[in-house]
């Protein structure tokens, strides 16, 4: 019969995959090397695997501690927040940490909103804003498991809970010595380069799926997954993004020669949303959390 588990070892198994080294994991967990010899000594007899393998001064995982590798950070992560949950919350003392991913552009819209509440009501509460990518959106719901919310389009996610942000509208931007006239044609636009945000599915940002739903095709010149990087791959040359009008009132006021326009196509608004899992539905840490995102998209421009 194998050994009961022991959760006190995950870290040090982590240290030890990580660092590959016994000297460097003690260090890195505070403790002596004989100690740290003994967790490699358990770890090695639970798992029927010697996990480092000696390669002259240097070691090596074995297949399976790099499955072991992959998994931890989820695992660790999971565990914390569990052991993080309580009975009762109280946001003024609370010191609990909320995971928002987003992209850039959505964390600075939602920011002023949410640092003015939690700084008059829970300012020891902390939030991490980890960036959206494919990974997350097309891993649903595993890849949530350790955030508490995700800022994403309608369409990215579906029937899950949400909260709904304020609609905005595409317009495009660009530099205003690019010679663009001022009541462009789609025809003008099409034949310029376009900078495209690099969405989290199918490599393709809202405004340019939809585009491609009526058969439209732009050149793309540049791809960033940064919204705060598009003006400057704009700046100084004869191409064109769309971007949400906050966006481009930002970007306006900080270069001043980039200049805003509603595209000539009729494009459907940015739908952004609040998602979470439903499984948080009686966490009391997390129904204070959904309060708060309610607050926050009500005063969100």
């Amino acid at each position: 019969m194998a050994a009961p588990a022991d959760y006190n070892l995950l870290k040090p198994l982590r240290a030890l995959l990580e660092e590959r080294s016994v000297t460097r994991a003690a260090a890195r967990m505070h403790v002596s090397q004989p100690v740290m010899s003994h967790h490699l000594s358990r770890l090695r007899a639970h798992y029927g695997d010697v996990l480092l393998i000696r390669r002259g001064n240097r070691h090596t995982l074995t297949p399976l501690a790099e499955r072991l590798l992959a998994a931890l950070p989820q695992v660790l992560a999971e565990a914390d927040q569990l052991f993080q949950l309580q009975g009762r919350f109280d946001p003024v003392t609370s010191t609990r940490t909320f995971t928002i991913a987003g992209v850039d552009y959505a964390v600075a819209r939602i920011a002023p909103a949410l640092s003015a509440i939690t700084a008059r009501e829970a300012p020891n509460v902390r939030f991490e804003f980890p960036p959206v990518d494919a990974r997350l959106v097309n891993g649903f719901p595993d890849s949530m498991r350790t955030i508490d919310a995700v800022i994403l389009p309608h369409g990215y996610l579906v029937d899950q809970p949400h909260v709904d942000l304020p609609l905005e509208r595409w317009v495009c931007l660009v530099d205003a010595a690019a010679g663009v006239s001022e009541e462009p044609t789609v025809d003008e636009l099409l034949t310029r380069p376009w900078v495209q945000n690099l969405a989290a599915r199918e490599d393709m940002n809202p405004a340019r799926r939809q585009l491609q739903f009526r058969g439209i095709e732009i050149a793309v010149a540049a791809v960033t997954p940064h919204f705060f990087v598009i003006p400057s791959l704009i700046l100084g040359t004869d191409r064109v993004a769309a971007v949400p009008e906050g966006l481009a009132a930002m970007a306006i006021t900080m270069h001043p020669r980039l200049r805003a326009f509603s595209p000539p196509l009729d494009l459907a608004p940015v739908h952004d949303a609040f998602w979470w899992l439903p499984d948080r539905e009686h966490d009391v840490e997390h129904v204070w959390f959904r309060r708060l995102l309610r607050r926050v998209a009500e005063s969100v421009i």
